[in-house]
């Protein structure tokens, strides 16, 4: 266990709330907040009961009372970062907290780095490097099956994972460099044996890394754009799925000029939807930029909702706009079915060569019954298998476990290439070794000061 400066940081938002939180700890934790927290009990901070929240006064360095709190003191090593721990339960606000703050500050206690409180936790083996990056994901987490699956990270089960497979690789290891060393002593393992131990742990480590796709939408959402020639009822589609008047609808064209976004939670997920601007031919500076943006928007989204006037035949822009969808994960939205059709889906499947399979009908009158949009989150939601994501099964969302992962995968297919090549097995010694610090690196058990470094700094002050 290691002990450190004495830090502190207000661990809440600012803004006007009913509590604040300042958190302190370190060495001398205890010492430097009974300076200033008083309990109404008459006790000193320092003969408290651990882990129990007690009534306290908050007194500056000349005595003067600044709030009247809760404060509780947890002794190392069982607290967030093992070491001493006060937290400070102020009244919301933000001058309150940043009163006890200046104070503590101004007695010696410095104010803590973004991050330093859980880096201090995995010093101190409170945590691994999953599990800490668990802890920003679910304060980061746009959507339930986010927080779901950011939890199962916090709690352990894919750092369980990578530190089971990890075990396996280097119980091979072991048993290779052991019948190196003491060949008279320890018989070698059978090929058979090791092909299908080094297969098996490969399956693994695969499967981990199919599930990153998936990890990535539960946790930064799925980009999703609605495109459309304008006037076709884009903004009115965004409106509708986020239950707010967030995009101007209106019946002049070109309304929209620029892209309006808003995060929506379809069936568990979160869609990041962005409001285009109409695609079109267009003389005005200000909506070619819009157009533009609306161009770009496509390349990069995950979904397309590609919105139609079913009561207006197909027009030149439209035709453009399906050229943009080629190879996208698409939904082609046949608005305005309160209207007389003059676009069908057989229409658009045989000369926008889109499949009908990909078309949904849809009706979103202002002043009338809104119809079709329980089928399109449904099929969304289907499209991204959010309904088969029950907590089963681990799902990695961060691309450094994923590089991680290719690269130990990419080591075991060197060492599987070597016995179909029937190298020496201590030969493939080489490959375990670097199978297992790449596996190492996910869960902090083989990473470099750098790592840690930038995994950290993203962390926000306070935690």
């Amino acid at each position: 266990m290691e002990f450190f400066d004495t830090i502190a940081a207000i661990a809440t938002p600012p803004g006007n709330g009913g509590i604040a939180i300042i958190r302190i700890s370190g060495e001398d934790a205890v010492d430097y907040a009974e300076k200033l927290v008083f309990p109404l009990s008459g006790k000193s901070l320092s003969a408290l009961e651990s882990h129990k929240l007690t009534l306290s006064k908050v007194k500056s360095a000349g005595g003067r009372l600044i709030d009247e709190v809760m404060a509780v003191v947890m002794r190392a090593p069982k607290s967030y970062t093992g070491e001493d721990v006060v937290e400070i339960d102020c009244h919301g606000g933000n001058t309150a907290a940043r009163l006890i703050m200046d104070e503590l500050i101004n007695i010696g206690v410095r104010f803590a780095k973004p991050g330093e409180f859980t880096r201090r936790a995995f010093i101190n083996g409170k945590t691994d490097l999953t599990e800490a990056e668990a802890v920003m994901d679910i304060i980061d987490a746009k959507s339930r099956l986010g927080v779901y699956n950011a939890a199962d990270s916090l709690c352990g089960r894919l750092s369980a994972k990578i530190k089971a497979l990890r075990g396996r690789v280097l119980s091979l290891a072991a048993r290779l460099s052991a019948a190196a060393d003491f060949p008279d002593e320890i018989d070698e393992i059978e090929d058979r044996e090791f092909e299908d131990k080094i297969a098996e742990i490969n399956s693994e480590v695969e499967k981990l890394i199919l599930s990153f796709e998936k990890g990535r939408a539960i946790k930064d959402g799925i980009t999703t754009v609605i495109a459309g020639k304008p006037n076709v009822g884009k903004s009115s589609l965004l409106n509708a799925l986020s239950g707010s008047e967030r995009a101007i609808v209106t019946d002049i064209p070109g309304t929209t000029r620029d892209t309006v976004e808003e995060y929506v939670n379809i069936g568990g997920l979160a869609l990041k939807i962005s409001d285009t601007a109409g695609i079109r031919e267009s003389n005005d500076v200000v909506e070619k930029i819009g157009i533009e943006r609306a161009r770009n928007s496509i390349k990069e989204a995950d979904l397309v909702l590609f919105v139609l006037d079913s009561s207006v035949g197909l027009t030149e822009e439209d035709f453009e706009i399906a050229k943009l969808l080629t190879d996208k994960n698409c939904i082609v939205i046949l608005n305005k079915q309160d209207k007389a059709a003059a676009v069908t889906a057989d229409i658009i499947e045989n000369q926008l060569g889109i499949s009908r399979d990909n078309i949904l009908p849809l009706a979103l009158p202002e002043n009338g019954k809104k119809t079709g949009l329980k089928e399109l989150e449904k099929t969304i939601a289907g499209r991204f298998a959010a309904e088969n994501i029950d907590g089963s099964e681990i799902y990695i969302s961060s691309r450094r476990h994923r590089d991680c992962l290719v690269r130990a995968k990419a080591a075991m297919d060197s060492l599987t290439a070597g016995l179909c090549a029937n190298m020496p097995k201590d030969l493939l010694y080489i490959d375990l070794e670097d199978a297992a610090q790449s596996l190492g690196e996910i869960t902090g058990e083989t990473v470099q000061e750098e790592i840690v470094n930038q995994v950290f700094e993203k962390f926000c002050v306070g935690k």
